[in-house]
């Protein structure tokens, strides 16, 4: 599987998730929030950072354990928190991954073609 196609995958789900859990608390207004949306794209771009930069978890992620692994503590934490804090981070989680998603594309808009191949 191709790596973006698989990570995208991840984060499609992981993001699923996230707002239905948003939207069971009745909270989807929060992502209306200009905290959340801060702290979600801040939070995206730190995490990507860590994956271009000289930092061991661009390899580890190519473990397909690690990949499960990390989605599944993602989405723990961020279920904890909710349950501690309120959903108000589930909002900011949700910016996270919108903000992936842009990421992605402007990656996707360099890589590819305009035939469609890499």
């Amino acid at each position: 599987m191709d790596e973006y196609v698989r990570d995208a995958s991840l984060a499609a789900t992981s993001g699923a998730v996230v707002l239905f859990g948003l939207a069971r608390a009745g909270s989807l207004s929060l992502l209306r929030t200009p905290s959340a949306l801060g702290v979600g794209v801040a939070g995206a771009l730190a995490v990507e950072a860590a994956f271009v930069a000289d930092t061991p978890a661009g390899r580890l992620w190519e473990s397909r354990t690690v990949q499960v692994g990390g989605t599944t503590a993602f989405l723990g934490g961020v279920a904890a928190l909710a349950w501690v804090t309120g959903p108000w981070i589930l909002a900011a989680a949700c910016w996270g991954l919108a903000t992936y998603f842009c990421l992605l594309a402007l990656v996707l808009a360099d890589v590819w073609d305009g035939d469609g191949t890499a």
